[in-house]
């Protein structure tokens, strides 16, 4: 067959050659994906834009409450540089264009990966390439696809904010800024697609990359002025777009980092595509050994394995962030000279009286979600092995389907659960320290397990979908994009409380702000055993694959 490739494309077939035709496939195969993505990242923009005047009054109230936000670290940690919090074009830059911008960032990864990589591991590559295809033009049509998605979300952007009124070139500056943030990590994407033969290995990676970036800005922004930190904002790519200052004396030139660095990163990933095999990573995978030791010799061993790297990498990262947040917990009681905006960080943080505790209750409602993200993707690998063809080379073996989805599932609630713990302990240890005050590191930690029964409701959901009814795979991820949504921009729209509490973390106990309820952590926890029995129900029973 080789032969027969390399005299087909040796009669006028060049590198790129065919793709027009990858483009479209891409486009085919993905257009769902990118479709829900870009939707919901651009409806954050117009939906915090419009909702500005609830936050910040047009009065020397909402003066007050600008100025106090603008020079609060903790908030600069979370949100970015602010630059101009008295227009709604600014404020919406700050509130959410920075998230945007990661979470763009988060779409850009997976986009092209899973049009790139994981394509060519489950073998749909190499059947394309049986035709008179060019080398790259697969990763040329998926990285085009990811550009032109990143394009659609910028014109969404800017066309949004220019219709609510807002001058011209700061929306045009916002608009580029996310784009272009969105195009540096469909570089990234692709450059990563190149490094291993596994995708999950890939998309591994490539969220690293952007956790490390959001880490990175988030410890320059709250840093102080005079810190000699500031300056690692400028190596954060999820830092450039807020840097280009929309709607505050634009600087155009910062947007030529992304521009330069997005082109650099797709010029390397075809480098390195030029110089690996398919189906290989240009790390090459070394050869095992002829037989497996103990630790291997189970579903469970195999579970564990597959799931380590997702592991470290999440919980490493989510263990520095509570670390980072947890420095700054004191200086949120800097705002109490002002008591509009003290009020408004009770709101956040669940009515607490202390300032600090609303911090606490704050943090953990935004971190819950996020390693229930990750306890949802533990299981996930059970789909992915499912599809690849290998959990069916499991079962076929003595492993008993329960057996099988119980060491994929195990691993999902104890690990989380548990880093979950660590969040509430590192959030309150400087805190409790500086303070003299264990006592508060104990509360914190029982707030943070208060939640738990929220992640485990979202892995039950997760379990059930796959046991029951596989198709509706994307259902336990609109539960939890919906709390993301919820926790992060909820209370700046005026979602009503019926809205704010419907999700499964709305009704448990924001402790140590409310005091402990165990009737929702038990109907919760109880709830979450069914769902999860209910998967391992329907998956003994329904077909594999």
């Amino acid at each position: 067959m080789t032969a027969v490739l390399g005299a087909d494309l040796g009669r006028g077939s060049g590198p790129l050659t065919g793709v027009g035709l990858a483009f479209r496939r891409a486009l085919r195969a993905d257009r769902w994906f990118w479709l829900i993505w870009v939707l919901v990242l651009w409806s954050f923009i117009p939906a915090t834009a419009t909702a500005y005047r609830s936050t910040i009054s047009d009065d020397a109230a909402g003066r007050e409450v600008a100025a106090g936000l603008a020079a609060n670290p903790t908030m600069r940690a979370m949100l970015g540089p602010p630059y101009d919090l008295l227009h709604v074009g600014g404020f919406t830059m700050w509130r959410v264009g920075g998230f945007g911008a990661m979470i763009s960032g988060v779409m850009a990864v997976l986009g092209v990966i899973r049009a790139t990589r994981a394509e060519e591991e489950a073998g749909r590559t190499e059947l394309l390439r049986s035709a008179a295809i060019g080398r790259h033009s697969l990763l040329a049509g998926a990285g085009g696809l990811g550009l032109a998605a990143s394009g659609v979300l910028g014109l969404l952007i800017a066309a949004s904010m220019v219709g609510l009124g807002t001058p011209v070139a700061g929306s045009l500056c916002m608009a580029l800024g996310i784009a272009l943030t969105a195009a540096v990590f469909v570089g990234v994407g692709a450059v990563t697609a190149q490094l291993s033969a596994s995708a999950r290995t890939a998309r591994g990676v490539g969220l690293s990359v952007v956790g490390a970036a959001y880490l990175l800005r988030a410890v320059a922004d709250g840093s102080g002025s005079g810190s000699s930190v500031r300056w690692l904002g400028w190596l954060s790519p999820v830092e450039w777009a807020p840097l280009a200052r929309p709607y505050a004396a634009e600087r155009w030139w910062v947007l030529l980092l992304p521009l330069v660095v997005a082109a650099g990163l797709i010029a390397l990933a075809f480098s390195l595509e030029a110089r690996r095999d398919h189906g290989a990573g240009l790390r090459a995978a070394r050869p095992g050994p002829a037989r497996g030791g103990e630790a291997f010799d189970s579903a469970d061993a195999l579970a564990w394995r597959l799931a380590r790297p997702g592991m470290i990498g999440w919980g490493v990262g989510l263990i520095a962030f509570a670390v980072v947040m947890g420095s700054l917990a004191d200086v949120f009681e800097t705002v109490a000279d002002s008591p509009e905006l003290a009020e408004r960080f009770r709101r956040m943080g669940a009515g607490a009286a202390d300032l600090r505790l609303a911090f606490f209750v704050a943090m953990l409602g935004i971190l819950v979600v996020l390693v229930a993200i990750w306890a949802l993707q533990l299981v996930e690998h059970i789909r992915k092995e499912e599809e690849s063809g290998r959990a069916e080379a499991v079962l076929a073996t003595a492993t008993s389907r329960a057996r099988y989805l119980g060491a994929h599932v195990v691993p999902a609630v104890v690990v989380p659960t548990l880093v979950l713990a660590a969040i509430g302990v590192l959030l309150s240890l400087q805190s409790g320290i500086a303070t003299n005050d264990a006592s508060l590191i104990g509360r914190i930690l029982g707030g943070a397990l208060a939640l738990a029964p929220g992640v485990w409701f979202v892995l039950g959901v997760g379990v059930a979908v796959h046991g029951l009814a596989p198709r509706l795979a994307l259902v336990p991820w609109v539960v939890v994009g919906w709390s993301l949504v919820v926790n992060w921009i909820g209370g700046v729209l005026g979602f009503p409380e019926s809205l704010l509490k419907a999700t499964p973390f709305g009704l448990l106990p924001r402790i140590p702000a409310e005091p402990m309820a165990w009737a929702p952590v038990i109907v919760e926890s109880v709830l979450a055993g069914l769902l999860i029995a209910a998967g391992f129900w329907g998956y003994q029973r329904r077909d594999v694959g």
